[in-house]
């Protein structure tokens, strides 16, 4: 029974690890070729995803919360989430072009605003909703960047990453998938959620697009369905 209590932390740990693998493979993309190096970050960087999901859910049902684990899960987090998409969008940006400056340092403003929004979240109480963009969610979007099926100039790229790393910080409300009173209103946001979802999976698939568009895609549905849902209950 006390060994299944370290479960949580064991999880949150493997996501960590998930992350430092992400990192070594961005680096050996241009040696590995075809981009197989940044398929296998994206695969380790949706793993630690779920091992982030799973930690917490988990923790809850084996009661078994603590200040360790709290402290873990935002190192892990800042390693998958934080460290792995900056570091892919850096060479990323390098890839594409000798003579960009100083752009390819602006994906490296993914670090301490991440950093601001992981302390923010430890140091706030519990809600059912995410003030500001979760970190999770925004390395995950630019994890996938790589993979879109059109082309971003990438000084917009640039302005993306900064307009990102603000909504981090803001005080705007993304809804979080946690169990909440307000069922009905809940139920709502994953109407407008899965619906959005739906057509744009429809459409990738119609128009014989390749899935790996769905994980930035995926994030940019979630941020809308947010801000639609904010407006629903507003009115």
């Amino acid at each position: 029974m006390k060994l299944i209590k370290i479960l949580p932390n064991f999880l949150t740990i493997l996501n960590g690890f998930c992350g430092c693998l992400a990192i070594l493979f961005i680096f050996e993309n241009d040696s590995i070729g075809n981009n197989y190096g940044y398929q296998l970050a994206l695969v380790l960087v949706l793993l630690g995803g779920i091992f982030d999901y799973f930690d917490g859910y988990f923790a809850y049902i084996l009661n078994t919360k603590s200040k360790i684990g709290l402290h873990l899960d935002s190192l892990s987090d800042l390693i998958t989430f934080s460290l792995a998409p900056a570091f892919l969008m850096y060479d990323f940006f390098q890839n594409q072009s000798d003579e960009l400056d100083f752009i390819p340092l602006i994906s490296l403003l993914i670090i301490p605003f991440s950093m601001i929004r992981l302390a923010r979240f430890n140091s706030l109480p519990s809600k059912s909703y995410f003030l500001g963009l979760p970190t999770p969610a925004n390395g995950m979007f630019f994890i996938g960047i790589p993979f879109l099926s059109f082309d971003i100039e990438l000084e917009y790229l640039a302005i993306i990453i900064m307009f990102f790393c603000f909504l981090m910080i803001s005080n705007i409300k993304f809804e979080s998938f946690k169990k909440s009173n307000d069922k009905k209103n809940k139920n709502i946001f994953y109407l407008i959620l899965i619906l959005i979802l739906t057509i744009s999976f429809l459409s990738i698939i119609f128009n014989n697009i390749s899935l790996l568009n769905m994980v930035s895609i995926t994030i940019l549905i979630y941020i809308l369905s947010s801000i639609l849902f904010t407006v629903y209950r507003s009115i």
